[in-house]
């Protein structure tokens, strides 16, 4: 891939052009496509090798998968790591490796919610002025350019519909990350 530079050592005119999304889910599947459509390069982070599959059929160029591989090494490899790193994932290793996916003055946005607390590596983050912050609203300036972006038909929802009565399988499956996208409800 010409947009990896592992020898070049001047990673710099590639800054800002490198985003990571951690965690191909529901909100994943939605970041990788706003990436794109914003001019981003995407790398993909997620445990199961369906979910990254996924991402890259819309868009993902480069894919890692966090059960196997040690992502934060790779993303520094190929990248120097990423400006920003968006975590949709539930889980506390997720939040874990996005500060080390990040490049030098990168930015860390929190979405997932994962139950209990937030380690950071304190010399890293201040040494390198890494931002981390949260975030679960947008303005209405985002909110437009989100529309514009599908009405461009840059984004789609992945959907599928099931009936009401089957809510605990549902909810079984979700818990399982065993849903690509969303799952519309037919009451």
């Amino acid at each position: 891939m010409p947009w990896l530079h592992t020898a070049c050592g001047h990673c710099e005119h590639c800054f800002g052009d490198c985003v990571a999304v951690s965690g191909i889910g529901g909100l994943g599947h939605m970041a990788v496509q706003y990436a794109k459509a914003m001019g981003f390069r995407v790398i993909a982070v997620d445990i199961a090798d369906d979910k990254l599959a996924l991402a890259k059929s819309l868009g993902a160029e480069l894919t890692l998968n966090a059960a196997t591989q040690d992502v934060v090494a790779e993303v520094q490899l190929h990248v120097r790591g990423a400006h920003g790193v968006l975590v949709t994932a539930v889980s506390r290793a997720a939040f874990a490796q996005a500060v080390g996916m990040l490049h030098k003055r990168g930015t860390m946005s929190l979405v997932g919610l994962p139950p209990g607390s937030l380690d950071l590596p304190i010399f890293d983050v201040v040494l390198n002025a890494k931002t981390v912050r949260g975030s679960i609203i947008c303005t209405r300036p985002d909110l437009q350019e989100a529309l514009q972006f599908a009405g461009e038909r840059k984004v789609r929802s992945r959907y599928s519909t099931d009936k009401i009565d089957n809510i605990n399988a549902i909810f079984g499956a979700m818990k399982e990350g065993r849903i690509d996208g969303r799952v519309v409800l037919e009451m």
